[in-house]
């Protein structure tokens, strides 16, 4: 059995970052040419190879699961420690992540690495992972529990709900955020059956291999299709409300979030995958948009450009559809339900507080970047005390601050020949959004920066 300790450890990750960034000298983790020490097992390789196995596995589901670069080099590097390697080096590189040490006595190094090959948001099981590093570290689990406990949360049963789970969820969000951007009970239902139909199709082809690109310009047509079919008799913020709602249903902000968060702290290889990851989704949705309104122009179906929404209308129908949108995006990166009450009540006011800046004449980058600086900030305090990740709070809570009005305006451009003007809309929306991740991984640097700078003091 391993070693308990009734002493609270330091959280892992912030155990692991002083490392990881250069700030301990580097005879203080087995650098200094001092030998390796048996412990006493009588196959240390075999030993060695079974916890290179552990970290590796927990590494890439904390990197496939929505975790950022930095924390999986984090958890692999306390996992490999805590088990007895010793001038353990992990890596993360774009889809590979590896690591290399020395097992008690062996002068033989082991190396391996595992290659991700799929990429699944479930903050659900990302806090399952935090929550068993932890305990790791806290050494409550000796090797063959650890890998026991890893394979029941790694291996366990496929979420309930099957192939519909996702659609249904992917509805439920379009259906808020048409009632954020102007829509009413009636647009609501349009932007459902447009987001299920949407997120249908993407998964329907998926399972038969098609590339990113094509399922997701696919998974958009849905949203311009129907806001084409109801042109003719809705008012125009209602055409508004179902193209942007059926689009920021598929946007991939989650690898967007985390592609910012890795080029911040160093990982510029990974993050500029994941980058390339998000803006080719974000173009093929763009994409499948544009095709559909630019066949309705042809056929003299036009979309209004309408304005966004203004300060007046934040206590009304806006309101609640930022907490439902804020709540079918945690339900759909399978955040735990005990968060989703949180994740509701940042959204509702990040929203509230974007659209006060607005009103008091704030620019829509520097208004974006203060208010996901607050929600990430609120948000890490949370996931702090609880000893978890702060995605699953945060992602929901800026979900209401995307640039939906922006994107509606540029893909009408777009739609209808004006293709300067449609560009330079999409550039304002990409720093819109860069501003969103950037403040989100601001308020977390400066409350790593305060814990480091109080723990010097005492």
């Amino acid at each position: 059995m391993a070693v308990r300790s009734d002493t609270p450890p330091t959280p892992w990750l912030t155990q692991a970052l002083p490392r990881l960034r250069g700030l301990e000298p580097t005879r203080s983790y087995g650098y200094a040419g001092e030998l390796l020490h048996d412990d006493g097992r009588g196959d240390m390789q075999a030993y060695g190879a079974r916890v290179g196995d552990l970290a590796l596995r927990l590494g890439e589901a904390l990197l496939a699961y929505g975790g950022s670069a930095e924390e999986a080099v984090a958890g692999m590097l306390v996992v490999a420690e805590t088990y007895g390697l010793s001038y353990c080096e992990p890596g993360v590189t774009l889809a590979t992540v590896s690591l290399s040490g020395y097992a008690p006595g062996e002068l033989t190094p082991l190396h391996a690495s595992r290659v991700i090959r799929k990429h699944a948001t479930d903050f659900r099981t990302l806090s399952r992972i935090h929550r068993l590093v932890d305990r790791i570290s806290a050494r409550e689990l000796d090797l063959d529990e650890a890998r026991a406990e890893t394979a029941r949360v790694l291996d366990g049963p496929p979420a309930p709900g099957g192939r519909w789970r996702v659609p249904v969820q992917t509805g439920l969000v379009a259906a808020g955020g048409s009632v954020v951007f102007g829509g009413g009970p009636q647009t609501s239902l349009v932007s459902f059956v447009a987001g299920l139909l949407g997120a249908f199709l993407a998964g329907w082809l998926g399972r038969h291999g098609v590339p990113a690109f094509y399922r997701y310009a696919v998974a958009s047509m849905p949203a311009g299709a129907l806001a084409l079919a109801v042109s003719g008799t809705a008012p125009p913020s209602a055409v508004q409300a179902i193209v942007v709602a059926g689009v920021l249903g598929l946007l991939p902000t989650v690898t967007f979030v985390s592609a910012i968060q890795d080029a911040l702290t160093g990982h510029y290889l990974t993050a500029l995958g994941r980058l390339c990851d998000a803006l080719l989704v974000f173009a093929a949705v763009v994409t499948g948009v544009v095709v559909v309104l630019g066949l309705g122009d042809l056929a003299g179906i036009k979309v209004p450009i309408v304005p966004t929404t203004v300060r007046a209308d934040y206590l009304g129908a806006p309101a609640v559809g930022a907490v439902v949108f804020a709540v079918a995006v945690a339900a759909r990166a399978r955040t735990p339900r005990r968060d989703w009450l949180p994740a509701a009540a940042l959204g509702l006011g990040a929203f509230v507080v974007s659209v006060e800046f607005r009103a008091f004449g704030f620019s829509s980058l520097v208004g974006t970047a203060l208010v996901a600086s607050v929600v990430g900030g609120a948000g890490y305090l949370v996931a702090r005390r609880r000893r978890e990740s702060a995605l699953p709070l945060v992602v929901p809570g800026i979900a209401p601050l995307l640039p939906g009005g922006a994107l509606y305006a540029s893909l009408s451009a777009l739609a209808s020949g004006r293709t300067t003007v449609g560009i330079a809309g999409l550039v304002n929306v990409a720093a819109v959004t860069l501003a969103l991740a950037v403040g989100v991984g601001l308020s977390g640097e400066v409350g790593q920066l305060v814990r480091r700078v109080r723990g010097r003091a005492a």
